[in-house]
């Protein structure tokens, strides 16, 4: 009897201690991204006509990042409209650009600048570092994810834009308790696949495509007004 009443004792605390814990991106949110992601890719690996292997996809909390480079407009074009057909994904946020393929990337030191700004996060205790997702491209550092206030994000920006080799920082963040303006996102699937070979859709997802939350425009902040951060 003893040793059930303490099983039952530790496992109602660890319940209140992941209670407590409890981050604001929620694990249905992500498996949807994650799903998303795993469906926009796969479009453009059987999109036949286009020149999408440079193009990586990220999507967090519904917003889908287009980031690497394309040899034609036509390109990025097509990687966008391939973003919106997964249903889950409420707004698209093309960074890709286009360039020629001489123009070489140093991936090796994007990746040293993605790790630099995580550490960074990690270790700072007013950032809650697992509701942000970091991405860089070229220099550029894109935050994703969820800030529990606005503060939080300035100071998430800011450790981003203290790394070197940080040209620029641009935030998708969504911070709780913000809302912003609802737009038609049929709409902007609609503009964007003009002239496009856009999916087809059943009926039952054309339903689910009507008006949905949007990001806000997406955020310049490498100059925000943050607390002296230190290293």
């Amino acid at each position: 009897m003893f040793s059930r009443l303490a099983v039952l004792a530790v496992s109602g605390a660890l319940l209140a201690g992941c209670a407590a814990f409890q981050p604001e991106r929620s694990v249905g949110r992500g498996i949807d991204d994650t799903n998303a992601s795993l469906s926009i890719k796969s479009a453009m690996l059987r999109t036949e006509g286009y020149a999408l292997d440079n193009v990586d996809v990220e999507v967090t909390e519904g917003i889908a990042l287009l980031t690497g480079t394309v040899p034609r407009e036509a390109d990025r074009r097509m990687a966008e409209c391939l973003a919106w057909s997964a249903v889950a994904v409420r707004s698209v946020e093309n960074e890709v650009e286009v360039t020629s393929p001489e123009n070489f990337r140093d991936r090796s030191r994007d990746y040293w600048i993605g790790q630099q700004v995580r550490s960074r996060l990690l270790r700072d205790r007013s950032v809650r570092s697992v509701n942000f997702n970091v991405e860089v491209e070229g220099g550029r550092v894109y935050l994703l994810g969820v800030a529990r206030t606005r503060g939080e994000l300035e100071r998430a920006a800011g450790h981003a834009a203290l790394v070197d080799g940080v040209s620029d920082v641009i935030t998708y963040v969504r911070v709780a308790g913000e809302t912003a303006e609802p737009v038609s996102r049929g709409a902007r699937q609609a503009a964007v696949c003009e002239g496009e070979a856009a999916p087809v859709r059943s009926g039952e997802e054309a339903e689910l495509l009507g008006a949905a939350p949007d990001m806000a425009p997406p955020e310049e902040v490498r100059d925000a007004p943050v607390r002296p951060i230190d290293d």
